[in-house]
Parts: structure tokens; C-alpha cells; sequence
């Protein structure tokens, strides 16, 4: 398995695009063949900008790279704003998972809110 953390800093201006991006990044992520678990997360700073995680799990290299469209790990899909990135920071982190996944019955979670509304 393969884990993938995404963790970037959207400033205030491109905050609104973002979170239109990140929603149907997520949403493209839940339909990919190979994805195990996918959720993001946000903090707000006192100038309104905000710092993001985006975390995937993958079942191998080869469904990734299905889901991001090249054999770059670096590539992040769908969260530009067509004028370049909507980060200020960005870092991207792959991490080959040692263990076994723990299995958690979907009814253990809570219901889905809709993020960032």
C-alpha cells in the first residue's frame, strides 16, 4: 500500500477556488480504481488563509499513477486554478506502508458532511 500526504498553504485569495478544486479532487480520488481511503482536512489561520492536508491511501504504485495520469509522484491533480498552483507551499509525501491496513466497517464512521461549506 501506499499513502499519500499532500500538505500545502492556500493563501486567503485563492481559498475559495481551492476548495472547488479539492472537492472534485476528492470525488475523483473515491471513484479511482485502487483507492483504499481518501479525506482532507483543514486549518484556518488568523489571516484567513489555510494550511491543508489531503490524505490517499493506494492499494499500489499503479493505481496512483492511474489516478494522478503520469508516473510523477510530484504531480498534483486537479488543484490549479488555471493560472498556476493555488499553494503558496506544497509538499507532497509518499510513504510504502509496512504493515497490514486495519479494516474499519464503514458504519464505524460518522456521516459525511459536506467539507469546507
Amino acid at each position: 500500500m501506499i499513502v499519500r500526504l499532500l500538505r500545502g498553504t492556500v493563501p486567503l485569495e485563492k481559498v475559495e477556488s481551492f476548495h472547488e478544486q479539492a472537492r472534485a479532487a476528492m470525488a475523483s480520488a473515491r471513484q479511482a480504481e485502487g483507492l483504499i481511503f481518501g479525506e482532507m482536512g483543514r486549518q484556518v489561520h488568523s489571516d484567513c488563509a489555510e494550511e491543508i492536508v489531503f490524505i490517499t491511501v493506494w492499494r499500489d504504485l499503479q493505481s496512483l499513477y492511474a489516478w494522478i495520469g503520469v508516473n510523477d509522484l510530484l504531480w498534483t491533480p486537479v488543484l490549479r486554478d488555471g493560472q498556476g498552483d493555488v499553494f503558496d507551499r506544497v509538499e507532497v509525501q509518499h510513504y510504502e506502508s509496512w504493515g497490514e491496513a486495519a479494516f474499519v466497517p464503514a458504519e464505524m464512521f460518522p456521516a459525511r458532511a459536506t467539507p469546507w461549506t
